[in-house]
Order: C-alpha cells, then sequence, then structure tokens
C-alpha cells in the first residue's frame, strides 16, 4: 500500500469513527425508545389478552384499559424524547385523556 493510499484510508477511518461519535448520543436514545415501545406494546397485549371475558361488552372494556394504558405509557416515552411541540400536544392531550377514560372504563366494570 502507498503512502497515499494509507493517508486517504487514515482519513476515512478517522471520519467515520467521527461521525459514530456524534451520532452514538442519538442513537443510543432511538435504541432506548424503541425498547420502551415494545416494551408498552408486549405489557398492552398481555393485558389485553387477560381482559377476554366471555361478555362482549366486559371484553371490550377490559381490553380498552389496557389499550389506553399501553397509549399513555407510549406517550410517556416520546415526551422524554421529543422536542417537537405538536407531537408533545398531543401525548400530552392522550395522557390526559386516556386517562380519563381509563377509569370510566374501570368504573364501569367494577358496577358489572
Amino acid at each position: 500500500m502507498t503512502s497515499t493510499a494509507r493517508t486517504i484510508l487514515r482519513n476515512y477511518v478517522s471520519a467515520a469513527a467521527l461521525l459514530f461519535v456524534l451520532a452514538a448520543p442519538g442513537l443510543a436514545r432511538a435504541q432506548g425508545a424503541e425498547k420502551e415501545y415494545k416494551a408498552s406494546m408486549e405489557k398492552m397485549d398481555a393485558a389485553m389478552m387477560k381482559g377476554m371475558d366471555p361478555d362482549p361488552t366486559k371484553a371490550w372494556a377490559k381490553m380498552m384499559v389496557a389499550h389506553h394504558q399501553g397509549a399513555i405509557d407510549m406517550s410517556k416515552t416520546v415526551l422524554k424524547e421529543t422536542k417537537d411541540p405538536m407531537i408533545r400536544q398531543m401525548a400530552e392531550k392522550g395522557i390526559k385523556e386516556q386517562s380519563e377514560e381509563q377509569k370510566m372504563l374501570e368504573e364501569w366494570i367494577s358496577k358489572h
């Protein structure tokens, strides 16, 4: 390998290393969010399956409680990660509304 080729290769390797160092925090954050989203969905799916009931109305109510919790958990994750004002507003609104609906459904479930 010539001296020029070694210099070019060293420059490419240095540039790639620099890009990795600069990108690593964002990648770690994205991977952390992905893990949280997956955990939220798995928790939601398991809870929805537990909500199965011979009465289709009760089953729907129980599964919706779990579904709403999944939405709340995912909204909390995005709030930790995003600075986008529209997404933040939607996530905050979703948490509030989904929590209120959960309470209504849980109250209904307790009476039936």
